[in-house]
């Protein structure tokens, strides 16, 4: 294992050479229940929201109640798009993706309203069949969640759009018309009749049998505001909703308890989405009596991610998006980016005999790695905040690929590369187990090493090296470095070594890289 991630991704950034951030991105998803306007930053692999503002202008409704888009909601929408033409321009966005979903592509005055919706625009539009919507949003959960295997379900106000995903490859699709508000109009609200139009659907669904145990990778504002709630009956205290997990029991449990209409549940759902949850509740449960998740895992990556996650080059599809992200903020926040890369490798054996309890070795050595690229993103802080500073940041950043127990390990290790006080140990749920926790800290301990050795600047830590043994820290100085030496050097070693169960040592001699 030892270089490996690192010379991997070491190679893969040589061989594509530089990426600069590219120009605004904009995406625009017309929906049934409401349109969206999402502006993104930073490289196509790792999409930065810079602007993320939605009307809710109900076209399904106004399609339910006459079969076109007229009346209220077709006039607020061409309203939105006039504005989100405006703040497109005003971001610099020069070309806007733009697509629509169920209400659009059912309309039976589609090209007319499509029509009047790009003059009002100034861009095309793009009227998605269920089977594209189904693929971008399997190519969206793809690229915020790296390895996803499972099945990838994105509920609308139209349509429930399924795909089985593995491998990076989309292996069976189907759109079925269990949207919340499809089934509020077809059921006149009544949940019973609603649970029979649900089964219905369920039953004619085929080719995803293999998905059968796996995760659901759940997509979509109704399920995102459910996994919300969630999180509040457990003062969960992580607010990140991408990659949020429930178990299968607590999943079908809450459900219930949303079906059943609990009074102090709804209360904390925002009002424009409390009257769809009850739909969206049932949708969700029948989904897991047919599939029997081992759990589900919120995606806040979808349709708009998929649609850039399509036109990428496939060479850069295949970069980890959590690298690529923290390549991206040290080159905005960190002193010297080829820093941090110095110090991927001088810590690439620290856990060379490491047995973590919780996270896999190969995913703590990649948490290393991303650590190690921001490992002096609060240079700029005041002393007594940095270790906060960073913690902050780390549990709140718009990270992809990344797992709430990894922000932790993350938020942890970082921490101890600073000062760190009594309030900057406390991370709730999810708890690191005590090993994965020490390893967190021995990471940090090291970084706080390297800086006293080379000011967290390029140059200095190829002359060094730290080897981890079965019994012993060592840290190999070049004579040239001899003046560096010093208590606060063999105090730092220590530091680490004694986290870590080891004896510490410091020589002098010639430095070779592994």
């Amino acid at each position: 294992m030892t270089g490996s991630y690192t010379d991997k991704y070491a190679k893969a950034l040589s061989k594509l050479g530089t990426l600069p951030p590219d120009a605004p991105q904009g995406v625009l998803d017309i929906g049934s229940n409401s349109v969206r306007l999402v502006g993104y930053s930073g490289s196509a692999r790792t999409p930065l929201p810079i602007y993320n503002e939605r009307a809710f202008c109900r076209l399904g409704d106004a399609v339910a109640a006459s079969g076109s888009i007229d009346g209220q909601p077709r006039q607020k929408a061409l309203d939105t798009f006039r504005r989100f033409r405006a703040i497109a321009e005003q971001l610099g966005i020069e070309n806007l993706a733009a697509f629509a979903t169920a209400a659009v592509r059912e309309a039976r005055n589609s090209a007319e309203f499509v029509a009047e919706a790009e003059a009002c625009l100034g861009h095309k539009i793009r009227v998605l069949s269920g089977e594209e919507e189904a693929f971008f949003s399997a190519d969206g959960v793809m690229l915020g969640i790296p390895g996803a295997d499972g099945i990838v379900a994105d509920l609308g106000g139209g349509s429930l759009e399924l795909a089985r995903v593995h491998d990076g490859q989309v292996e069976a699709w189907a759109s079925l018309p269990l949207g919340v508000l499809a089934l509020e109009r077809a059921s006149g609200d009544d949940l019973s009749v609603m649970a029979e139009q649900i089964k219905t659907a369920f039953s004619t669904l085929t080719g995803f049998e293999d998905g059968q145990g796996l995760p659901i990778y759940i997509v979509g504002g109704t399920w995102r505001t459910m996994a919300k709630l969630h999180m509040q009956s457990l003062d969960y205290p992580l607010e990140v909703l991408h990659q949020y997990e429930m178990s299968q029991r607590d999943g079908i449990e809450f459900c219930a308890r949303l079906v059943a209409q609990e009074d102090a549940l709804l209360a904390g759902a925002p009002n424009n989405r409390r009257k769809d949850l009850p739909a969206a509740a049932l949708v969700l449960q029948n989904l897991m009596t047919l599939v029997q998740p081992e759990r589900l895992i919120v995606s806040t990556h979808a349709v708009r991610e998929g649609f850039l996650f399509s036109e990428l080059k496939a060479k850069y599809r295949n970069l980890d998006p959590l690298l690529m992200a923290c390549e991206e903020m040290a080159s905005r926040l960190c002193k010297a980016e080829a820093y941090g890369h110095e110090l991927a490798v001088w810590t690439d054996g620290l856990y060379r005999h490491a047995a973590p309890e919780g996270l896999s070795l190969e995913e703590i050595n990649r948490l290393r790695e991303a650590s190690c690229l921001i490992s002096d993103l609060a240079w700029s802080s005041h002393s007594s905040f940095r270790a906060s500073t960073i913690r902050q940041t780390v549990l709140t950043a718009p990270f992809a690929g990344i797992t709430h127990p990894a922000r932790v390990f993350m938020a942890h290790g970082l921490s101890f590369r600073h000062e760190v006080r009594d309030a900057d140990m406390s991370f709730g749920s999810p708890q690191l187990g005590a090993k994965d926790a020490n390893l967190a800290r021995a990471l940090g301990l090291s970084l706080r090493l390297a800086h006293s050795l080379s000011a967290s600047l390029p140059g200095a830590l190829s002359q060094t090296k730290l080897t981890a043994e079965p019994n012993k820290l060592t840290l190999t100085l070049s004579p040239a470095l001899k003046n560096l030496n010093a208590p606060i050097i063999q105090k730092r070693l220590a530091a680490v070594a004694t986290v870590l169960g080891l004896e510490a040592s410091l020589q002098f001699g010639d430095v070779e890289i592994d």
